[in-house]
Order: structure tokens, then C-alpha cells, then sequence
């Protein structure tokens, strides 16, 4: 959802600029500025779902990866900054 509503920022946004400065700029690079942010997403989404996983069982991929995965989590939970880009990413800021 915070995806969609993002893509409809940028294209509000552009199509303001286009019809108030008759400027296509952000219409010609609408593409490209939410195909940026949703790989972003993408690649959070796909570690994260693979952080809990693996935090949660060590026979999905191993002891070793468990104990990475439980170390990413603990992090995120004990850092400042780790836990303010994780939720950044929660709530669709990043």
C-alpha cells in the first residue's frame, strides 16, 4: 500500500507541475523514479521476510545463517539507527 501511495504522490505531483509550468519532466521520468523505490522496496521486503524467517528456524537454512540472522535481528532492535531505517522502511519513508 505505502508503494501505491508513493506512485501516486509522484504522479499527482507531476501532473501539477505539467499542467500549472507546462513542464514534463516529472511525467517523462515517472518510470524511472518509482522503479528506483520499488526495487528499494523489494530488496527490504525480501530481507526482511528472510531475516524472520531464518531468525526463527535454524533449519531453513542452517545454525550458522540463524545465528546471523538473529544477530540482524537483535540489532534492530538495540541500534538506534538500525531500528530507525527499519522503520522507515515500516512505514513507507525511505
Amino acid at each position: 500500500m505505502n508503494l501505491a501511495l508513493h506512485d501516486a504522490e509522484v504522479f499527482a505531483n507531476a501532473v501539477v507541475r505539467y499542467r500549472t509550468d507546462h513542464d514534463s519532466s516529472l511525467l517523462d521520468a515517472y518510470s524511472s523514479t518509482c522503479l528506483a523505490h520499488v526495487w528499494n522496496y523489494q530488496a527490504f521486503a525480501t530481507w526482511w521476510t528472510e531475516l524472520v524467517h531464518i531468525a526463527g528456524d535454524a533449519s531453513h537454512q542452517g545454525e550458522f545463517r540463524h545465528r546471523i540472522a538473529r544477530a540482524d535481528l537483535t540489532r534492530l532492535f538495540e541500534s538506534g539507527s538500525a531500528n530507525r531505517l527499519l522503520s522507515e522502511f515500516i512505514a513507507g519513508l525511505n
